[in-house]
């Protein structure tokens, strides 16, 4: 029972973090990219670190919702698998 309260937990934990990963590096691509398009005086870096901050804080509010969606999706369909 603990280990697989373990593993959904470990399942949970990594959709959070690769949702905020992706929306750190969207963020940071879409910084850099607007910032040189329009020419804002900031330099790469610091388009860049905007952009991971920014767009990592975004996705984090809504990683955890996702995540527990993608749990109980997963859940279902190891219960019915013939409904998949």
């Amino acid at each position: 029972m603990i280990r697989r309260g373990v593993y959904w937990l470990l399942y949970f934990l990594f959709w959070t973090a690769a949702i905020a990963a992706a929306g750190a590096m969207l963020g940071a691509g879409l910084f850099l990219l607007a910032g040189l398009c329009f020419h804002t005086g900031r330099t790469a870096a610091q388009l860049a670190a905007n952009g991971i901050r920014i767009g990592g804080f975004y996705a984090l509010i809504w990683a955890p919702g996702t995540a527990i969606v993608l749990c109980v999706r997963r859940a279902y369909r190891r219960r019915h698998p013939e409904a998949s």
